[in-house]
């Protein structure tokens, strides 16, 4: 049996215990349910000790471990990689992007006979301040100079190209997923849930779910609720820099009345407001990815979007969900994804055909399978 490691390099909330959306144990249950074994490692900065490793075995065959580990910034250096040596690992996942601690790992995988691949993000620095990306991408080139060497993907189109501009060989394009096993199996029907939630269940509600922070443009909802019609409502879910601000900007347009505004919830029941809105909002014209506008896009909930590299990726225009730039036309694009039942019932096959986790896996393990044939004809 394949086993297969997906480190986390990162130091982050989004590797910790309780974390409801970890991308690592999401692909790791993917390959699990396609024959593999699968270990998950995260950085544990807090650990007393280089020895104070813990594990946690999540189900039949998918085991995570949590390693003590150096924190720099965001980077993760891990003070040991032994693990991959205590489970026989075959493969490594790397979903590393321009972590520092890529060329640690990929030297102790070539020591170890161990396969290593890469699953890329992003491989520039996105930080908002000059000098630190000037410093970070002269640091990433020693990550870039491996990429050129070993089987790399790109999670969107535009990362493709932009690996291509580096001169690194992209192998494909492996989209991130969903995994469903974080996601209620039912809900009941959309009035049901309104009745539980304790929404209106005659009007029209567009969600935004996200960082109340600039580089996820909350304000722009506020033009565009305004160009509603006002049987319109909006629920807006997360917290952030601009919270007041937006809140404040809501009042002032006589909005406030119009709006659910929730800083945090359990993602079971952000789940049960996918299934009760109408529409999906995202105003970020940087998206990377994008992990709620799949969330909602499989619930059924259509979405209006700015074109980014996840939603460029994932959406179909006019199938699946729309695209819109100015306030004007988010509100015509929104009533006419409201409008279709069809919209929804698109958005909702987009995902489970192309945006779980199993496609990823299915990907990994075909160019695994060719490597042994070509390894093995020379």
């Amino acid at each position: 049996m394949r086993t297969i490691a997906i480190p986390q390099l990162y130091c982050g909330a989004s590797g910790q215990k309780g974390a409801y959306n970890r991308q690592e144990v999401g692909l790791a249950r993917a390959f699990a349910a396609l024959g593999c074994r699968a270990v998950v490692l995260y950085p544990n900065p807090d650990a007393a000790t280089a020895d104070a490793i813990t594990t946690e075995d999540l189900e039949p065959n998918v085991r995570i471990y949590y390693v003590p580990a150096r924190a720099a910034g965001v980077s993760a250096f891990y003070r040991t990689w032994q693990p991959l040596l205590k489970e026989h690992v075959d493969a490594v996942h790397v979903m590393g992007d321009n972590a520092l601690g890529v060329p640690g790992l990929y030297r102790f995988c070539r020591k170890h006979d161990i396969f290593f691949y890469s699953q890329l993000g992003a491989v520039k620095s996105t930080s908002e301040r000059a000098l630190v990306r000037r410093a970070m991408d002269l640091l990433c080139r020693r990550n870039l100079a491996i990429y050129r060497k070993t089987p790399a993907y790109a999670k969107t189109p535009a990362v493709a190209r932009q690996l291509k501009s580096l001169g690194v060989p992209c192998a494909g394009v492996m989209p991130v997923g969903l995994d469903t096993a974080v996601i209620p199996a039912s809900l009941g029907s959309k009035r049901e849930v309104r009745d539980f939630l304790g929404l209106d269940p005659d009007a029209r509600y567009l969600i935004f779910v996200g960082r109340l922070d600039e580089y996820k443009r909350p304000m722009d909802l506020v033009p565009v609720l305004a160009a509603l019609p006002d049987e319109w409502r909006a629920v807006i879910i997360g917290k952030g820099a601009l919270e007041q601000t937006l809140h404040d900007a809501l009042k002032a347009r006589r909005l406030a009345g119009r709006c659910v505004c929730i800083p945090q919830l359990p993602n079971t029941t952000v789940q049960a407001y996918y299934h009760a809105c109408d529409v999906f909002v995202n105003f970020n014209d940087t998206e990377i990815f994008g992990m709620s506008l799949l969330e909602a896009m499989y619930a059924g909930c259509p979405p209006v979007a700015r074109h980014a590299p996840g939603p460029d990726l994932i959406i179909e225009k006019g199938v699946s969900g729309y695209f819109a730039d100015t306030p004007r036309e988010f509100a015509a694009a929104i009533q006419k994804a409201a409008a279709d039942p069809a919209c929804g019932h698109a958005a909702q096959k987009r995902i489970n055909e192309h945006f779980l986790w199993t496609n990823s896996a299915e990907t990994a393990l075909a160019m695994m399978d060719q490597q042994e044939v070509t390894c093995h004809g020379q």
